[in-house]
């Protein structure tokens, strides 16, 4: 009987209820493919033994001692210098994307030969 019961499909609401979150939370976990789930036609469906177990891949076993404060690890602070190899990064990137994207004819109004002509015929 108990087999019956793992076996049983769960719908959304089902689910959220035993997770206790919401049913928009689930619905992104499983468009994201991050909880198991089954799609019938557009339906999504659970089955609790799978739930379980994806739950026992989510715990999370660090654990502190009871009277033992958590302690909290400082980070360093870093120079400028790591703000100057972002912004040099970003520039040679964006200097591919230009180079491969924009042509002389793409998005340079100012390449344009006999623009007069255009504006003299309304064409423009």
């Amino acid at each position: 009987m108990q087999e019956q019961e793992e076996r049983r499909l769960l719908t959304i609401s089902d689910v959220a209820a035993y997770l206790s979150i919401k049913e928009k939370t689930l619905y992104a976990k499983a468009a994201a493919g991050e909880i198991p789930h089954y799609k019938i036609n557009y339906l999504i469906r659970f089955r609790l033994d799978e739930i379980d177990a994806w739950l026992d891949g989510c715990r999370q076993d660090k654990k502190t001692e009871v009277g033992q404060p958590k302690t909290k690890t400082k980070r360093r602070k870093t120079s400028g210098g790591s703000a100057d190899h972002t912004d040099k990064m970003i520039a040679k990137i964006i200097d591919e994307v230009k180079s491969t994207s924009y042509t002389v004819t793409h998005g340079r109004s100012d390449q344009i030969e006999d623009l007069r002509k255009e504006v003299e015929h309304g064409s423009i």
